[in-house]
């Protein structure tokens, strides 16, 4: 990868301090030719989505919550897991994708698609 300029920071992969920006397009990458994912911080720093998503299916729901959480330890502390696991499921019993967003009365669900959160 030469012309690349490095990029302070890790691979999220675990391939150590081996990132570097592509001077063709800007993108970040991992430069370790062993990195099964070497476009994963530049997929993660594209991706739009800045709220919560939760997924209910049969067994039950998951989170994917956004990636500001990280900072200052704001996920451990993140109140939506609480009030998931007090519903006695999804909306209106429908399995499926939500966008949560915080409110003045809780968490607001509602309906959301894959394509419309990246």
């Amino acid at each position: 990868m030469t012309g690349n300029l490095p990029v302070a920071g890790h691979c999220p992969m675990g391939c150590g301090e081996t990132l570097q920006r592509r001077t063709t397009d800007g993108a970040i990458v991992c430069a370790s030719p062993a990195c099964v994912r070497p476009d994963a911080v530049d997929e993660l720093l594209r991706d739009r989505e800045t709220e919560h998503i939760v997924q209910f299916d049969q067994a039950g729901f998951t989170i994917r919550h956004p990636l500001r959480e990280r900072l200052d330890d704001d996920l451990m502390r993140c109140a939506l897991h609480r009030s998931i696991a007090e519903l006695l499921g999804p909306p209106n019993g429908e399995p499926g994708r939500y966008r949560a967003t915080p409110g003045p009365g809780g968490w607001r669900l509602t309906a959301s698609t894959e394509s419309s959160d990246r």
